[in-house]
């Protein structure tokens, strides 16, 4: 296997989030070798992890310096929320649940959990600053896209899923190109329809 080169960071908690996921999906694999034929610079802006609590996955990270911030986004219409916690100089994490009870249980994220577990980040979000052309030079690779980009040309957040890889079966890990214009948080509705893009299988 080619030597994976993505931002190390010297963290016990996050590098080894980082190495499996991109030891195990293969559009991440190719986007690192895109950037490095292409001089791009490789910027993580944000690791996701499902879990069936977020506020027992998030006290290990909490413990060693992230913080939440107020950062939270809904999704009653998909029956899942999420909490964001930064730490300066570590990727943003994007903690996600279903919500408890009936509200719940339209949710994708639990059968992913009892699949998949909660030690393995959904997806990684890599910034790019232009998404169209990320997207033609990754399709030239043979990488396919979940969809559209989410968000119009210009505006402060745009956002796309690779074809998820599968494993036994099952949706499990997407990489996220993602272009922002002086925005750093998240918008409810483009997340909602990038987490519906992620049950898409790959033809890997």
């Amino acid at each position: 296997m080619k030597e994976i080169k993505f931002p190390i960071y010297n963290d016990p908690l996050i590098d080894p989030l980082l190495f499996d996921y991109f030891e195990g999906n293969h559009a991440a694999q190719v986007f690192l070798e895109v950037c490095q034929e292409q001089g791009w610079p490789v910027v993580i802006d944000h690791a996701a992890l499902r879990c069936m609590n977020v506020e027992e996955r998030a006290k290990v990270f909490l413990e060693k310096g992230y913080r939440f911030e107020d950062e939270q986004v809904e999704y009653p219409d998909q029956g899942w929320w999420a909490k964001v916690y930064r730490k300066p100089g570590l990727p943003v994490l994007f903690v996600d649940q279903a919500y408890e009870g009936e509200k719940g249980e339209q949710s994708i994220i639990p059968d992913w959990v009892s699949r998949f577990g909660e030690q393995n980040l959904h997806h990684v979000a890599v910034l790019v600053d232009n998404i169209e052309q990320a997207i033609s030079v990754m399709e030239n690779k043979k990488i396919p896209f979940s969809g559209a980009a989410i968000g119009s040309p210009g505006s402060r957040l745009r956002q796309i899923f690779t074809a998820a890889e599968v494993r036994d079966g099952a949706a499990y890990t997407v990489l996220e190109l993602t272009e922002r214009n002086g925005y750093t948080g998240f918008y409810p509705d483009q997340a909602n329809a990038l987490m519906q893009s992620s049950t898409q299988k790959s033809s890997q």
